[in-house]
């Protein structure tokens, strides 16, 4: 998996134990194994992208930076800091250098627009967070350690729920990611739940949470010994999905690259990041529509259409005739029900692809949130138009012209 597919894969995890109904889960536990896992990877620091969240749930705390425990000693430094306004990491000794042994990361600093003020963060069971323990500021519950789970015992627990929620695309991207856990936990002779990853791929397999893309070669696989086994069994079900390195190979069309690898890269990785909020959105929606409103959840949805709209500006200024980012961003703003923005995003994309049933589709769908039934139904005729056989598309023209 790469360095994305695992901060999507930690985000909806949190995104998944925060909406459980389940008032027995530890969830600031939870949360705590999840970021340890994410650091045995070369990933990004993500936590702002639930931050709301992981605040709600008592796994980061927040103070004013004089509040740190060591902000006589190190005022001047610390109030630098503050007047550069810019995001920090915070290590143990704040003026020296970092090292992961001596010196690690304590907590981190931020300028919070909202409040207008310079904000000191740490995470429960950091060393910034014991030194709040120490001095008395955090105390009760506040002041219990987070326990770590084992990963097979965490993705167990996040599976059962995800299967509830039916968040198909989070059991796909733990069913990714285990093989590599098993791998490692052979390596170091660690335990391997094999109950719990039984009950993970009954629950993958009942969700229908195979996806082709993200598959390893089939003739890659390892074979014989305790891991060969295991690889057997776990992609037993994935079998008829899973292709050989030269049919990847052959699938992958350098000439239809539209950019160069850096800007790709980049433009990508936002996309990317784009596609995963837009499912947690439509997820947490789906939610709400079927057990009530949440107010929480509600400004967690908020939450993550700013930030998406953020990441897909950031990815159009790199590919500005990348219709896919258009979409993504005009998808955005007709959540956020910014329908004069939606329609300009898909305008413009349609300016690059005038042949795109997908955006046509997307534009329906808008004129219909318009209650502009009538370009709505043309809109459906192009899809049609382009894609005869689009049964959504269909249903929804008929739907349109029957009520009409």
């Amino acid at each position: 998996m790469s360095m994305h597919e695992i901060e999507s894969l930690v985000e909806m995890s949190v995104y998944c134990l925060h909406e459980s109904q389940d008032d027995s889960l530890d969830r600031r536990s939870l949360f705590y194994s999840l970021y340890e896992l994410q650091s045995n990877f070369d990933t990004g620091f993500t936590h702002f992208r639930v931050m709301d969240i992981l605040i709600q749930r008592r796994f980061v705390y927040t103070f004013p930076i004089t509040a740190h425990p060591a902000y006589a000693q190190h005022q001047a430094f610390l109030d630098n800091l503050a007047a550069a306004q810019k995001f920090s990491f915070i290590y143990t000794e704040p003026e020296e250098e970092w090292d992961a042994e001596t010196n690690p990361v304590a907590g981190y600093a931020h300028f919070d627009q909202q409040r207008q003020q310079y904000i000191l963060y740490c995470d429960a069971g950091s060393t910034l967070w014991e030194a709040f323990v120490a001095n008395g500021t955090l105390q009760g519950a506040d002041a219990t350690p987070p326990q770590l789970s084992d990963v097979f015992t965490m993705a167990r627990i996040i599976a059962e729920n995800a299967a509830q929620q039916q968040y198909r695309d989070l059991l796909a991207s733990w069913y990714q990611l285990l093989p590599y856990m098993v791998m490692a936990a052979e390596q170091e002779n660690e335990p391997i739940d094999h109950e719990g990853l039984k009950t993970i791929l009954d629950l993958v397999v009942a969700n229908d949470a195979i996806y082709e893309e993200g598959l390893p070669p089939v003739d890659e696989l390892p074979e014989g010994g305790e891991l060969g086994k295991f690889c057997e069994w776990w992609y037993a079900p994935a079998k008829g999905k899973m292709k050989t390195a030269a049919e990847l190979d052959k699938g992958i069309d350098l000439d239809a690259v539209p950019f160069t690898q850096e800007v790709e890269k980049t433009a990508g990785w936002y996309d990317n990041e784009v596609r995963s909020l837009l499912e947690s959105i439509h997820h947490s929606i789906t939610f709400m529509e079927d057990n009530g409103f949440n107010e929480e959840t509600q400004k967690s949805v908020e939450m993550r259409l700013l930030q998406g709209l953020e990441y897909a500006r950031k990815g159009i200024e790199l590919a500005p005739e990348e219709p896919g980012l258009l979409v993504n961003m005009g998808s955005l703003y007709m959540l956020a029900e910014n329908f004069e923005e939606a329609l300009a995003c898909y305008n413009r994309a349609l300016d690059i692809a005038p042949d795109n049933s997908y955006i046509h589709l997307n534009r329906a769908i808008l004129f219909y949130q318009m209650e502009d039934v009538p370009l709505a139904i043309t809109s459906f005729e192009k899809v049609l138009a382009l894609e005869p056989d689009n049964e959504f598309a269909q249903q929804w023209l008929a739907q349109l012209k029957s009520n009409g």
